[in-house]
């Protein structure tokens, strides 16, 4: 007599089926609307409510000028990190020198709006208008014209004197554009100098290179210490003045901390423009940085070097 077959494994595959099915609708639903939803859905979901993000930067140049990490950044105008710096772990952050969050468009959730290869432009920051602003706190009406005659003079002795290889003298950059310019750990306090970098820092997107040579003797707490002084004196931090007496010096709304930049070797200058997208003019007192960073193709001019103290070569180059 014959039986018939066991109904049991049937069931089995119909029942492992089932669930095979099931999982596979439930992880297409998991991808489709939660895993690839768009990413500014995704940073609305874990944005504070202020919309102010860090975005990943391409390299190291880049994040210096844009939105330095907080391992590396020290705010050392105030002894109270947890209020005066943007960038402690854990909290909210955003360059510096950017425009206010409270300033920001109400549907912006990403700092990706406002920054151009890493680096916050021009038009983002406080130093566009700076001008314009200072002017109308001052009641002055021959501010503007004024600072614009003498840009004028400053882009007559660096513009007179960059040409490409075949000789041919180029119009200065364009408003905004990112230039990068060496000075050395004596020219802080130069007047001239102050004034010829409030005029390009007020124009154009600046970064300052320090040459650090004479600091490779010193220990690590001297070195922070002089880093310190000088983009304090720089930028004229904790320095009681009026707004008349700083119309013509830098601050940190024309020349963020961050901006100032000490590099040790002539190398170290040639590696950090080669890295800083869309440099546009390289201004340098070393011939064999200028000459290294014409091979690669960008607009350099080598000044003389020399002076020192309230006597900075470059501030006497700029303003005679």
């Amino acid at each position: 007599m014959t039986l018939p077959p066991d109904p049991a494994p049937s069931t089995s595959s119909s029942t492992l089926c089932i669930t095979v099915l099931l999982f596979a609708a439930i992880s297409f639903l998991v991808y489709k609307f939660i895993l690839s939803a768009p990413l500014e859905t995704q940073t609305q979901a874990i944005a504070p409510s202020s919309g102010t993000v860090v975005t990943p930067q391409r390299n190291a140049a880049a994040s210096t000028s844009a939105a330095p990490r907080a391992s590396r950044t020290i705010n050392s105008s105030s002894g109270d990190n947890s209020s005066d710096d943007y960038f402690n772990y854990g909290t909210n952050r955003h360059p510096s020198h950017l425009i206010p969050p409270e300033k920001w468009d109400k549907s912006t959730t990403s700092l990706t709006k406002y920054l151009l290869n890493g680096i916050v432009p021009f038009r983002s920051t406080p130093a566009n208008g700076y001008e314009t602003r200072l002017q109308k706190e001052l009641l002055s009406n021959d501010l503007i014209v004024t600072n614009r005659k003498n840009r004028a003079r400053i882009f007559a002795r660096l513009f007179s004197l960059t040409a490409t290889d075949d000789g041919v003298k180029k119009p200065p950059p364009n408003r905004g554009a990112n230039i990068v310019v060496t000075v050395y750990p004596s020219d802080a306090s130069c007047d001239k100098l102050q004034k010829a970098l409030m005029l390009l820092g007020t124009y154009y997107n600046l970064f300052v290179l320090v040459d650090g040579s004479d600091l490779g003797g010193k220990s690590m707490k001297e070195q922070r210490e002089f880093v310190k002084t000088f983009r304090e004196e720089m930028i004229h931090i904790n320095t009681q003045q009026t707004k008349a007496e700083s119309s013509h010096q830098l601050n940190d709304q024309i020349l963020p901390l961050h901006r100032i930049v000490f590099l040790s070797t002539t190398a170290g200058r040639v590696a950090f423009v080669r890295q800083l997208n869309g440099v546009e003019l390289v201004v340098d007192g070393e011939e064999k940085v200028t000459k290294e960073l014409s091979r690669f193709g960008h607009r350099v001019l080598v000044y003389p070097k020399g002076g020192g103290g309230e006597s900075s070569a470059l501030g006497k180059f700029l303003i005679p």
